[in-house]
């Protein structure tokens, strides 16, 4: 086994061992099951999320909405780990016509600022990480199509990236873990509700819609990459 692939698995227990300890002590803080009925009708005014659905996954069901961030991971990793073998590959300079660049040149800004204003307005409108960080992939995939794979990693080294999106992801374990330091139950929030349908409300939603996008965003450009790499271009 390589030191990159070594790494990668332990990145990878250390991760799953850490979603397991914050369900063991949201299990114990929280015996009792919430009803169901509540997530209507106390929604808005408990957790500050005018989108009730953002409020439902990123405050109710925190740790559920954390399992699913878990399992797009390891789906990385897999992709990842199963093509490198393909890494010898050199890309060709494929580029498509003077047409698509152009279309492509107005296509992308708007993609990265749909994808801006659904993480950072996801808890107030239709919107959140999610799916901002798959529109901001594709805003790239875009780009790809136009200039070629060679030039996007030119530009973006998916070595890097991989680093930046583990980060991305300890950084969010870290955040659902911090109220253990102030006395309180982990996923619990750390900022205050604010007043619905403003900007600063819904606690720490805000927080996560713009990690998970990132994270998103990340992983599902490396799997884009993966594949590029494994057939020599898109």
């Amino acid at each position: 086994m390589t030191h990159e692939r070594f790494r990668t698995l332990l990145a990878a227990c250390i991760v799953v061992v850490f979603v397991a300890l914050i369900g063991m002590m949201v299990a114990l803080s929280n015996p009792d099951p919430v009803d169901s009925n509540r997530y209507l009708a106390l929604n808005v005014e408990e957790t500050g999320a005018s989108n009730r659905v953002a409020g439902i996954y990123l405050n109710y069901r925190l740790l559920d909405t954390l399992l699913e961030v878990l399992v797009f991971s390891v789906a990385v990793l897999g992709v990842r780990h199963y093509l490198q073998h393909s890494e010898g590959i050199q890309l060709s300079s494929l580029s498509e016509s003077e047409v698509v660049q152009t279309a492509v040149s107005f296509l992308t800004p708007l993609a990265l600022l749909l994808c801006a204003f659904f993480a950072i307005f996801g808890h107030i409108s239709p919107g959140g990480g999610f799916a901002a960080g798959v529109i901001a992939a594709s805003g790239l995939l875009y780009v790809a199509i136009a200039h070629g794979m060679k030039a996007m990693e030119a530009r973006l080294n998916p070595w890097r990236l991989a680093r930046i999106e583990k980060a991305i992801l300890l950084i969010l374990l870290a955040f659902v873990l911090a109220p253990i330091a102030l006395g309180k139950s982990p996923l619990s929030d750390l900022l205050p509700k604010g007043t619905p349908g403003e900007l600063l409300s819904g606690g720490s939603i805000l927080i996560y819609n713009v990690l998970i996008g990132m994270k998103v965003f990340l992983g599902a450009w490396l799997v884009i990459a993966a594949f590029a790499q494994h057939r020599g271009e898109l």
